[in-house]
């Protein structure tokens, strides 16, 4: 299995474990709960039960340590107003990450109109793994706004040496350095210069940029990170939509809402004038957030198409975030 597809198996694993713990840990207080079985649901289900014993009692540990966090911050969880209140589970498909929800599990109470849900990252915490290509326009994707002439002229003789490349049926690895001096830079200039053109022309480019990247629904990213034995849990509040009042339940702490950022601040590569890793770029914005693309290859064989890697370095430092450590 590739790694891009290990990735997805674990992530999925991951969810299917955060929904498997809740499900346990709610019902187990004699709360009504029921799981959406979905296409889903048991794609995800399938990935967990693939897994070693091992590795399961690794995911079901994580997930159980998230949880007496979460119900102190989402009265939802655990205010049942009546019988009928049913606290339902579902596992989200990607297709609602591309349509600005990036939350992979969801609790939801349609008795009363609330829901809340959880973002879950399994040793990874890429926001985006985006693409560039000649068929992409990232400006009108990412911010609804076209990109220029100049753009599509200046990324164009890059794709079409990719796309003679994948002709002639070679490899990323035989590429060696070139690919560096002759894809990376000249694509990753193109697109700051792109996105500094846009943010010029357009006030709300940075607050859009941010939007696009971390959704526009409040959420809960729950990190797993086995190198150092924790759990990460970073409240997103966004339009103040979490720990919300329930049935007269108030949660036992808000957490802060989170202000989108207004201008951009600097832009350059993170590791400039080292070739062998000039292939990422470091965006900082004001208010604390700081954002890093990485340019690769997503597969062994040289296609004309480029994935980003896009991670979040820095956050409002108001954002809430509990390490909770595991033996």
């Amino acid at each position: 299995m590739s790694k891009s597809g290990n990735q997805v198996k674990t992530g999925k694993a991951f969810e299917y474990a955060l929904a498997k713990e809740y499900y346990s840990f709610l019902s187990s207080i004699g709360l009504a709960v029921q799981y959406v079985e979905d296409e889903k649901y048991y794609t995800a289900k399938s990935y967990y039960e693939s897994c070693s014993d091992k590795e399961k009692e690794l995911y079901d540990l994580s997930a159980k340590a998230s949880i007496p966090t979460l119900i102190k911050l989402e009265p939802g969880l655990c205010t049942q107003r009546s019988e009928e209140d049913v606290l339902f589970i579902r596992l989200a498909g990607d297709s609602e990450g591309g349509a600005g929800d990036v939350r992979d599990v969801i609790f939801s109470r349609t008795q009363v109109g609330w829901e809340t849900g959880f973002s879950a990252k399994n040793n990874n915490d890429a926001v985006k793994h985006s693409r560039l290509s000649l068929s992409i326009d990232f400006g009108e994707k990412w911010l609804g706004y076209k990109v220029s002439e100049n753009y599509w002229s200046q990324i164009r003789p890059i794709f079409h040496k990719l796309d003679s490349y994948k002709k002639q049926g070679l490899l990323w690895s035989e590429l060696g350095m070139d690919k560096y001096k002759e894809i990376y830079v000249p694509l990753l200039k193109a697109f700051m210069a792109e996105l500094t053109l846009l943010d010029r022309k357009y006030s709300d480019v940075p607050q859009k940029l941010v939007q696009y990247l971390i959704g526009e629904k409040p959420f809960y990213k729950i990190i797993k990170d086995d190198t150092d034995n924790v759990i990460i849990v970073k409240a997103f509040n966004i339009n103040s939509g979490l720990n919300k009042t329930v049935s007269g339940q108030k949660s036992k702490f808000s957490t802060k809402g989170i202000t989108l950022p207004s201008r951009i601040v600097e832009i350059d590569f993170m590791n400039k004038g080292d070739i062998k890793n000039e292939n990422t770029i470091d965006l900082i914005l004001d208010g604390g957030w700081e954002i890093s693309f990485r340019i690769h290859n997503a597969s062994s064989k040289v296609e004309p198409s480029l994935k980003f890697d896009i991670r979040l370095l820095g956050n409002p430092p108001i954002l809430f975030t509990q390490y909770i450590f595991q033996e």
